[in-house]
């Protein structure tokens, strides 16, 4: 078992806040050197070794009360033990979280827009890639660094548990999370395209994203991720009933 970042994590925020303000902040309260969230690393950490194959890992809400306890832990600066003082739904829910509540989605809504219409009017699957691996080296490196690490540890999850997770099933699940779409829309099109961006980006995140082994946890090896089929219908089924909230 790897040494818990818990309290080196209460050592670097102090009385910084860590939830809904801007990734720069978050990441200049971590620890030197790392611009992946420390908040971030410690719960992936946290769910990567009690995770498992543990079915239904991202259906279950966390308890309210819990998540919100931890979020003001969290936010006040004293030292969160995810170990003692959390389970998995309660850490699944607090990264979605912390996610749903930062100022700027971690792809920027402008960088959005030129990514969907990329996907819509590709002619080849070179010129995607060349392209959408362009689009998100324009990304500030804080968010370009959570996002390789958020597509990395859940393709490594697709990978683990193939049969209860696929890729398009996590899309569908922290789509709206990674793009803060707004679930209360009647917009399944733009639900669909959103998962399917994310899916795109999960299932080949080797390609598109530069190798930065700091900023990557080692527990699961992400180099084989096998490809994954789903159809509109499915994704769109798999949404209504996974999506959940943190509120």
């Amino acid at each position: 078992m790897r040494k818990s970042l818990s309290t080196s994590l209460s050592d670097s925020l102090n009385t910084t806040r860590v939830f809904g303000i801007p990734l720069e902040e978050v990441q200049h309260s971590g620890q030197p050197g790392h611009e992946v969230p420390l908040l971030v690393r410690s719960i992936v950490e946290y769910i990567e070794e009690h995770g498992g194959l543990h079915l239904g890992l991202f259906l279950v809400n966390g308890n309210a009360e819990r998540v919100e306890w931890l979020r003001q832990r969290y936010d006040s600066g004293v030292e969160v033990n995810l170990e003692k003082e959390a389970d998995l739904a309660s850490a699944v829910s607090l990264l979605r979280l912390f996610l749903q509540e930062l100022p700027e989605p971690v792809i920027p809504a402008g960088l959005q827009a030129q990514i969907m219409q990329l996907y819509q009017d590709y002619s080849s699957e070179e010129e995607l890639g060349r392209n959408m691996k362009y689009f998100l080296q324009q990304l500030p490196q804080v968010n370009y660094s959570l996002l390789r690490f958020l597509c990395r540890f859940l393709s490594g999850v697709a990978s683990l548990q193939e049969e209860s997770w696929s890729i398009g099933a996590l899309a569908a699940v922290f789509g709206p999370d990674i793009f803060h779409l707004d679930t209360d829309v009647e917009d399944l099109k733009e639900q669909e395209s959103v998962s399917r961006i994310l899916a795109e980006l999960l299932e080949n995140q080797e390609e598109f994203f530069d190798s930065e082994d700091d900023d990557i946890s080692n527990t699961n090896d992400y180099s084989s991720i096998n490809d994954q089929e789903f159809e509109i219908s499915d994704l769109t089924r798999i949404y209504m009933s996974a999506l959940f909230t943190c509120a």
